[in-house]
């Protein structure tokens, strides 16, 4: 684990936060991917993004796996 502090900077007008490459790193991020910010308890939390094709790949997965018989008897 690595805790680092950084200030929040203004841009345009909005409030951001620069992350060291070293950090970028450590959590398998690059410059332009997209990630999700988690609210809770008054921390914030930066997740990668899923690709929308993975996403949508979770879900077939899920629903194949859920509704199985299902989709057996609409095949037929």
């Amino acid at each position: 684990m690595m805790t680092i502090t950084v200030k929040l900077t203004k841009q345009g007008n909005s409030t951001g936060v620069r992350l060291p490459k070293e950090v970028l790193e450590m959590a398998g991020l690059s410059r332009g991917d997209e990630v999700t910010l988690e609210v809770t308890g008054g921390r914030v939390t930066l997740v990668k993004s899923e690709a929308p094709y993975s996403a949508a790949m979770s879900a077939y997965e899920e629903c194949r796996t859920r509704y199985s018989k299902t989709l057996e008897d609409l095949a037929k």
